[in-house]
């Protein structure tokens, strides 16, 4: 009788049941804060494909575009590098939490824990005060102005390239076959260099004056970009579907462009016969 029940109840739920009801919704995150919500059908690692309720075509878009994804569930089970970056570059700092709800936040402190499934932000209010806030319900961070030492880095390490690379292409172009390596290479960069005479260096470098005037204004650039672009300021969550965020999302980063561009090519190998094999081999000796 028990049994019969049970199967009766379950045609019941098939029959009337709602299947729009038992479906999970994913909501796709833009790095410009654009929300697509809709049914995931798969993720490669290049695109995601997808499906709206209203549309059963399925439709792709690049990761590359994309922010992050989460479900109904609050579960986030994709994001990007630019995610973890930005996650990582507030920690440890003081600002303000803009919730969705409408609520302002100010903290001395926060943290991130390391679940990205389900991410919270540890914040700490007060000498005795703190609380556990779900990523998913703040539409913003704006942190305080320490975060500009990333500009700093970021507009001396490009400036100083620039020279560094720029005395590398001089060697090479007017190369001398008769002269050593050594002698060559060091008149190109010791033109970068200031005068120390305890290191026998009697004159300034030519260039020395460029590079000490330049960098700085490099710096000074970079930290002006950022502080008009609002760098301090991070979003996350899209109050309304159609609602942008106020800047986009994405960090530029050559390193990483570097490591993305080196791992597709692998990747492209390593599907040929004969590159999966020099890839497994490459691999045994790393490893």
């Amino acid at each position: 009788m028990k049994q019969n029940s049970c199967i009766f109840l379950f045609i019941i739920s098939v029959l009337f049941g709602n299947p729009d009801k038992t479906d999970v919704s994913h909501m796709i995150v833009m790095l410009n804060g654009e929300t697509h919500v809709c049914f995931i059908d798969s993720i490669s690692k290049t695109k995601v494909f997808y499906h709206t309720n209203d549309d059963s075509k399925i439709k792709q878009l690049s990761l590359k575009k994309i922010y992050y994804i989460y479900n109904d569930f609050n579960r986030v089970f994709h994001y990007s590098w630019s995610f973890e970056e930005n996650v990582r570059r507030m920690n440890n700092r003081s600002g303000t939490v803009f919730k969705i709800n409408g609520d302002t936040i100010k903290f001395t402190n926060m943290e991130f824990n390391n679940d990205f499934i389900k991410p919270e932000l540890y914040v700490t209010t007060g000498l005795e005060s703190s609380e556990f806030i779900s990523l998913l319900d703040i539409e913003k961070i704006v942190t305080d102005y320490t975060i500009m030492h990333y500009s700093i880095r970021r507009g001396f390490y490009y400036s100083l390239s620039s020279f560094l690379i720029s005395a590398g292409l001089d060697i090479w172009i007017k190369w001398d076959d008769s002269r050593r390596f050594s002698p060559q290479v060091w008149d190109q960069y010791n033109d970068l260099l200031p005068k120390v005479s305890l290191a026998g260096m009697e004159k300034t470098g030519v260039t020395y004056e460029s590079v000490s005037f330049i960098i700085p204004i490099t710096v000074l650039g970079s930290m002006l970009y950022d502080l008009l672009r609002e760098k301090n300021e991070f979003y996350f969550t899209p109050i309304y579907q159609d609602k942008k965020f106020a800047r986009n999302m994405y960090v530029f980063s050559l390193g990483h462009i570097t490591f993305r561009y080196t791992k597709s090519v692998v990747h492209k190998i390593e599907n040929t016969t004969l590159g999966s094999k020099v890839i497994k081999w490459i691999r045994k000796k790393i490893t």
